[in-house]
């Protein structure tokens, strides 16, 4: 039997799930599971341990300050989600924080997150990467740039809906990963 993956896709137009979906999405889910019985939860959407925050480097060797194209992490996530007869939907705005570096002078920082989605048996049943591109204005620095994902998990018992992960992180080379770990360290 051939077993529908979720879809994971970037919301631009549509007003944002995060703000409809506990009006909309949990108020039907009374009926599901009887009038006294409050639907099940969330499932926990978190971001990867040593993936939250990255630093590039320009080309070459070099390793300190004035060799910052940028840094980045990914901030607090908020969201929402809602079940339907047959599949959870959950709506996630992931905030990345961008920090241009001494040897950005294109003003343009280039990165990719990812999301994924584990079942309960921690098994990853989708992932999908994001690229970002943010260009820097005159003067700025820093820059903020909002992703709004919406993710529909097919299910076939509702009450393991709580039992998935979303996970997120960033697209890291070896080196950017052993770089955050020896942060976490100091």
């Amino acid at each position: 039997m051939k077993r529908l993956l979720p879809a994971l896709t970037r919301s631009f137009l549509r007003p944002p799930l995060f703000f409809m979906a506990p009006a909309l999405l949990l108020a039907g889910c009374g009926s599901m599971f009887g009038s006294s019985a409050p639907p099940p939860a969330c499932p926990d959407a978190r971001v990867v341990a040593n993936l939250e925050r990255m630093t590039q480097y320009r080309p070459g060797e070099g390793r300190d300050l004035t060799d910052v194209l940028f840094e980045a992490r990914i901030g607090d996530l908020a969201g929402a989600c809602g079940y339907d007869d047959k599949s959870l939907e959950v709506g996630i705005i992931v905030p990345i924080q961008i920090a241009r570096g001494p040897a950005n002078q294109e003003r343009v920082a280039r990165l990719e997150y990812f999301v994924a989605i584990q079942n309960p048996e921690g098994t990853v049943i989708a992932k999908r990467s994001f690229p970002v591109e943010v260009a820097f204005e005159r003067n700025q620095s820093r820059a903020l740039f909002t992703d709004e994902l919406e993710q529909r998990i097919p299910l076939t018992d509702l009450n393991q809906g709580p039992a998935y992960r979303i996970l997120l992180g960033f697209q890291l080379s070896e080196d950017q990963v052993q770089d955050n770990i020896r942060r976490r360290q100091r």
